[in-house]
């Protein structure tokens, strides 16, 4: 108890001490910093062996400690920030989702103490051991995985209150999500185990990439992980298309057609290969001019589709006139960001000196977290203001009714919750014995739908 006290204000000074006001102009900056952080050290791999760059050691790990710093700032404003909104609530939040906030803390701060002993082990032994990659990979994608299942399973529940085709299409991309990043896992895992050396010590780039192997176990693992991307990809970039189909006419179709296909044939390129390679007669005449423009032009394929599914949340925040649902919409779009952009294979497998790659992993359970937390707060907020789903009824916004939906089924089943409670506490009431869970639900909707009717003829009179 006391060791569990003493934690808790530890991290009650820390929340108070990082404290700020989350707005779209402060998301866009976080948004921006970290997909750029992430795409430098997810591309510097393959930059440095394609170009035959050659970068001394010492501006590395400078390289290195500034991508290291800015994810530890960035993940303790976010997370502070987070906390600080869900506090102001006028409602109590499920004790789950309030140890989430204490699981991504710790989560983060063993992954920002193993990256420091990282640092330490390069600055003074000129090398690290393989071992602290395995626990950073492991710790980012096993929690990960404790934000991103809750939230199929939530979206899973406001489906089966509220059949609502959007609801659907997230359920399928967090699954596919979750999916990736098991595959990930073990990918990254396969190849750490098999390592011949376990200590890493600095070497031109280029040799790491032309020393590294895959096994036919490892190949297909890849192949399956980039499938899975591409549906995930694909599903909810249909979910997008349908959340923004009503600026088609505001924006004009050529520029709405614009900013919604280009970010997915922009994304799909780069998997040219499984289908016709259509750049082998220019790699042929020239081999690195070619390789090298390549990775520059498609380097933020992943971070502008995932800019482009934030915009849903980014959008529906501008337009929502309730502070605690427009701070849980930023936070969403933030968590959508960074989780699309983060998720990857490639850079940390050649096991480079300094680990790049090793940031952008760290950043997983990051954008897990912050989606699960955003979009569950929405929907409480909205359960918890009728005047608020009044105005989104009358909206014919995708966004808004989509808040809505979410709003009702997490009311509905609040108050569910809520009979549960009192039947347990009073279990000889006679008026309790002959409700089942069903049955408090279908009283609910019926309650809803006649407050429905009632709104719209008292509409129709005025």
């Amino acid at each position: 108890m006391a060791v569990s006290s003493k934690f808790h204000e530890l991290t009650k000074k820390m929340f108070g001490y990082f404290a700020f006001d989350l707005n779209k102009k402060i998301s866009f900056i976080f948004i921006l910093i970290i997909a750029s952080i992430i795409i430098i050290d997810s591309t510097i791999v393959e930059f440095y062996s394609f170009s035959g760059l050659r970068t001394s050691s010492t501006v590395n790990v400078v390289i290195f400690i500034a991508f290291s710093i800015v994810f530890a700032f960035s993940s303790v404003l976010l997370v502070t920030c987070v906390k600080t909104i869900t506090s102001k609530t006028t409602y109590k939040l499920p004790k789950n989702l309030r140890k989430f906030h204490y699981i991504i803390f710790g989560t983060q701060l063993i992954t920002i103490s193993l990256i420091s002993v990282t640092i330490f082990q390069i600055i003074v032994f000129n090398k690290y051991h393989i071992l602290l990659l395995q626990l950073v990979t492991f710790i980012s994608h096993l929690s990960a995985l404790v934000f991103a299942i809750p939230l199929v399973f939530i979206l899973a529940k406001w489906f089966k209150s509220r059949k609502n085709y959007i609801i659907l299409l997230y359920i399928i991309t967090f699954s596919l999500v979750s999916t990736n990043i098991v595959i990930s896992l073990t990918y990254y895992e396969n190849i750490f185990l098999r390592s011949n050396a376990s200590e890493i010590r600095p070497y031109r780039i280029s040799s790491y990439v032309t020393a590294f192997y895959s096994t036919p176990a490892d190949e297909s693992l890849s192949t399956v992980y980039n499938v899975i991307f591409i549906l995930s990809f694909l599903v909810i970039w249909i979910a997008t298309m349908a959340m923004l189909n009503q600026y088609k006419y505001r924006l004009g179709k050529i520029r709405y057609y614009a900013l919604t296909i280009i970010p997915l044939i922009y994304f799909i390129f780069p998997f040219h290969t499984y289908f016709a390679n259509l750049l082998s007669p220019f790699v042929l005449d020239s081999p690195i001019a070619v390789s090298v423009i390549y990775t520059i032009l498609f380097s933020a394929s992943k971070q502008v589709g995932a800019f482009l599914f934030s915009l849903s949340f980014l959008i529906a925040s501008t337009i929502v006139p309730n502070d605690g649902v427009k701070k849980s919409l930023l936070i969403s779009c933030i968590g959508m960001t960074i989780l699309f952009s983060s998720v990857e294979i490639t850079p940390l497998q050649y096991k480079v000196s300094p680990p790049y790659g090793l940031i952008t992993e760290a950043f997983i359970p990051l954008g897990a977290f912050l989606l699960l937390v955003g979009i569950f707060t929405s929907a409480v907020n909205v359960s918890q203001d009728g005047k608020l789903r009044r105005d989104f009824r009358k909206s014919a916004i995708a966004q808004l009714n989509l808040l809505r939906t979410i709003g009702i089924a997490q009311m509905e089943k609040e108050l569910v919750k809520n009979f549960k409670l009192v039947e347990k506490r009073s279990p000889n009431l006679e008026t309790t014995q002959d409700y089942s869970e069903e049955n408090v639900k279908q009283i609910v909707h019926e309650v809803l739908q006649e407050l429905k009717q009632k709104d719209f003829r008292k509409r129709e009179q005025s």
